[in-house]
C-alpha cells in the first residue's frame, strides 16, 4: 500500500493504524531520519492533522478527528487501487 503514498500520507496511515507513537518509532515505520520525521509531524500538526504531546523527554503524537478522517480516505484509495 505504501508505494502509493507521499511520506506525510504514510505517516497519517502509520498513526491511524499504530497510534499513538513517539517520532522515533513512526521514523523507523516510515523508514527516514528522526529529523525528517520531526520535521513532517511539525508540517502535519500545522494542518491540524496530528496532535502532539510532550511528555519528557518524549512526544508522543496521535490523529486529530481531522486525520483520522484523511487517513480512511488514504487508505480507501490505496485499497481500490490495489484491488483493480
Amino acid at each position: 500500500m505504501s508505494m502509493f503514498l507521499t511520506v506525510k500520507q504514510k505517516i497519517l496511515v502509520i498513526l491511524l493504524e499504530k497510534g499513538p507513537l513517539q517520532n522515533s518509532q513512526i521514523a523507523k515505520r516510515a523508514g527516514i531520519t528522526e529529523q525528517w520525521c520531526s520535521e513532517i509531524i511539525n508540517a502535519l500538526q500545522a494542518e491540524g492533522l496530528i496532535e502532539s504531546q510532550f511528555i519528557t523527554p518524549r512526544r508522543i503524537n496521535k490523529l486529530t478527528d481531522k486525520g483520522i478522517q484523511v487517513a480512511k480516505h488514504l487508505e480507501e484509495i490505496c485499497e481500490s487501487i490495489i484491488s483493480k
